[in-house]
């Protein structure tokens, strides 16, 4: 096998806030010469960051595209069986001619952003610290959030072009590259993917908390975090570390940790509870003695708050995310993306309140749809992607307290989420009583992703994750893409 990497080297142009992340391509830059100032390393970092947000990659079909078709959110009649989702959702037929692209375009790309975050990595460490406006603290942060990236984008490969991992499953999968340029790395097992993948998100946890825990913490704040636009003093003066939430930030890291641990649990089970702990400091982080870091959104707040901007951990900016949703909703070839109709169990449960509405008989997601009238905070939603959010890390503490027999605890685990959403049956204790073996909880937690992830990409990986299948008449092989024949980084 052989793979080909071909570096997007990406300029960016700081001009202001609502163009944080505008970059323009450059084809003629060479790396010397893009490498010569600390600030050519925060372009080629902004550009992995706008790639990934793409609609190759998570501005759509890793999000609520492909993905989200494949995870059975949608009603069987919310695509035109003609059309390419109506065609993947039906069958998964992922040899099909219009399927295919897509895959290997999400392969391709995803790749083509580790090898820019491989450029970055190859040259830092030899760059002088002074080199960066920002000194040593800058290049550290760089450093940290290119490992995370990576880590990040090899993990999601992994759940893509693999199967579920399994305890002495000694089958090839995909490559790691952490070399740059490099025209050839082996596949690896799952397990010594994930390895690596942990191995990154640790070195990018030293590396960046420093800045996010000591020297500017108050940027993780809800406050800084996502959408704040105004001026204060408490602000970091320089753009580049202001937003924090919009890069791989020290809690994204962390989270991401909780994320993996669970994955490795099955070569070591001891990593459960470190999935369990790590994800139990992001959540009581705080910004002094009484207010969290990250906490739930005030439900009331959801109506206009439609991507709960507290909630996000970590998040992608796609300024024309809704104008590409609209193209699609309008499309003559029947994209209407209705929502499968089992979807809400509650009639309390805000989720369907605020985030849907109406379409004839079917219901429709609105978190990407826009405002009939714009406010503040629908205007700060309107470019988010969100990656990471507050109430994954209950859902893993509720799946490591299920390995564990503890039906109860992992109940009232999901039913956090839940009363932040207004749900009825979780206040009066019933999920307590439906959830009383593993599948009774994997069936409980998958739907739980369905509602407070909708067209964020996430349910297909909960269905693989615990071994479940989103459609009768599947196949378990049917949760895996093949890769791509000539494997190409485009």
């Amino acid at each position: 096998m052989k793979t080909y990497l071909i570096a997007l080297i990406l300029c960016i142009g700081l001009m202001s806030c609502n163009n944080w992340l505008d970059i323009t391509p450059s084809d003629t830059v060479v790396e010397e010469e893009l490498f010569a100032t600390g600030d050519g390393y925060r372009n080629v970092l902004n550009g992995v960051y706008k790639q990934m947000a793409g609609s190759s990659l998570y501005g759509k079909e890793l999000s609520w595209g492909m993905l989200d078709v494949m995870g059975q959110l949608y009603h069987s009649s919310a695509f035109n069986s003609r059309n390419v989702y109506g065609m993947l959702a039906s069958s998964y037929n992922y040899e099909n001619k219009e399927v295919k692209p897509l895959i290997e375009q999400a392969w391709s790309l995803a790749y083509n952003s580790i090898a820019n975050c491989n450029s970055i990595l190859e040259r830092i460490d030899q760059t002088d610290s002074t080199f960066f406006r920002e000194l040593n603290n800058e290049k550290m942060l760089i450093k940290g959030e290119a490992l995370a990236l990576r880590a990040f984008l090899h993990f999601d490969l992994l759940r893509l072009f693999a199967p579920n991992p399994k305890a002495g499953d000694s089958e090839l999968r995909i490559p790691y590259f952490k070399n740059y340029p490099s025209t050839f790395e082996p596949d690896r097992t799952s397990k010594e993917v994930l390895e690596l993948v942990i191995q990154d998100l640790e070195e990018a946890r030293s590396l960046v908390a420093p800045h996010d825990t000591v020297d500017w913490k108050v940027m993780l704040s809800s406050r800084f975090r996502i959408s704040f636009n105004g001026t204060d003093v408490q602000m970091h003066p320089d753009l580049f570390f202001r937003h924090r939430g919009y890069r791989m930030n020290y809690l994204a890291v962390c989270a991401m940790l909780a994320r993996v641990y669970t994955y490795y649990g099955i070569y070591d089970n001891t990593y459960y509870q470190k999935a369990y702990d790590i994800a139990e400091h992001v959540i009581n982080q705080k910004i002094n003695s009484y207010t969290k870091l990250v906490d739930f959104l005030s439900y009331y707040y959801l109506e206009d708050n439609k991507k709960a901007t507290d909630e996000i951990i970590f998040c992608l900016s796609n300024q024309k995310l809704q104008d590409d949703y609209e193209t699609l909703l309008t499309d003559n070839t029947n994209y209407k993306f209705y929502l499968r109709n089992d979807l809400f169990d509650d009639t309390g449960d805000v989720r369907k309140t605020y985030l849907t509405t109406k379409n004839g008989s079917y219901q429709v997601c609105t978190k990407n749809i826009k405002a009939g009238e714009e406010t503040t905070e629908s205007r700060n939603c309107k470019d988010i992607l969100p990656m990471i959010r507050l109430s994954e890390l209950y859902y893993i503490q509720a799946e490591v307290l299920a390995r564990k027999g503890q039906w109860t605890q992992a109940a009232q685990k999901i039913d956090v989420v839940r009363n932040s959403r207004n749900c009825q049956t979780g206040s009066s204790g019933e999920m307590e009583k439906n959830i009383k073996d593993w599948n009774s909880f994997a069936s409980a937690v998958v739907m739980e992703a369905a509602r407070d992830f909708m067209q964020e990409g996430q349910v297909f990986f909960y269905y693989k994750h615990l071994n479940l299948l989103p459609k009768k008449g599947m196949k378990e092989a049917d949760m895996t893409f093949p890769k791509p024949d000539n494997e190409m980084i485009f």
